[in-house]
């Protein structure tokens, strides 16, 4: 009643786009998983380690919209608020984020706004993550609507260190001590030098994997 009551005659309008928002992650959510599941029966691999969802809460939207001096009302949130509804894949190496950025970019039900690349600019706390703002296809029983939302993409030891890095935000409400703040920019760096050595061990083993005869051979020798 407090929210009916706060957007007042907007109360439906509202409501029915945040029902579009809702089916936007779980158009995204079914879509990733088909994929998931091709990769691992073509290929025996796929570099979707899991997936997660979020939507913004409302103090969060209105937040948002205030800080961004939005008025109050769903046209603003729809044309100029583009992250309501979000989405994470997380994977196991950094080769694997562009892979996915490509398969994406190739999707004719995905049409990619804005590509934000926090890993080969990654933000001055040391978070890194590819964030895309995409218009996901829904189809509705009466009509197709294109609905806006946010993609990140990153590594398991990117995610290990922004969720963590979240929660000390949290705890220390966004006044983390300057020492502690260089210490996450120096756990950053070696979760990114982690990143790199996953990545040339894989290239290393899969390289190998082509030439065995080749391995053998040097062995013999």
């Amino acid at each position: 009643m407090e929210i009916e009551e706060f957007f007042g005659e907007q109360f439906h309008q509202w409501r029915e786009h945040f029902r579009y928002y809702e089916m936007a992650i779980t158009e995204l959510e079914s879509d990733l998983g088909i994929i998931d599941l091709d990769w691992q029966t073509r290929l025996g691999y796929s570099p979707i380690e899991h997936v997660k969802t979020r939507m913004k809460t409302l103090p969060s939207i209105v937040r948002k919209m205030k800080r961004k001096d939005l008025p109050l009302e769903v046209s603003a949130l729809w044309e100029h608020v583009h992250d309501v509804a979000g989405i994470r894949i997380v994977t196991s190496f950094r080769d694997d984020i562009y892979e996915i950025l490509r398969h994406l970019e190739a999707r004719d039900d995905l049409d990619i706004i804005e590509i934000k690349d926090y890993i080969k600019h990654p933000k001055p706390s040391g978070y890194r993550s590819l964030h895309l703002i995409v218009k996901t296809k829904v189809y509705l029983a009466e009509r197709i609507i294109w609905v806006p939302a946010e993609i990140q993409i990153r590594t398991l030891a990117m995610d290990f260190w922004a969720a963590t890095e979240h929660k000390l935000q949290y705890k220390y409400q966004h006044a983390v001590p300057e020492s502690s703040k260089e210490e996450l920019i120096e756990a950053s760096l070696m979760a990114d030098a982690l990143d790199t050595q996953m990545g040339r061990i894989r290239q290393e083993i899969l390289k190998k994997k082509k030439n065995p005869l080749r391995e053998e051979g040097d062995k013999k020798h």
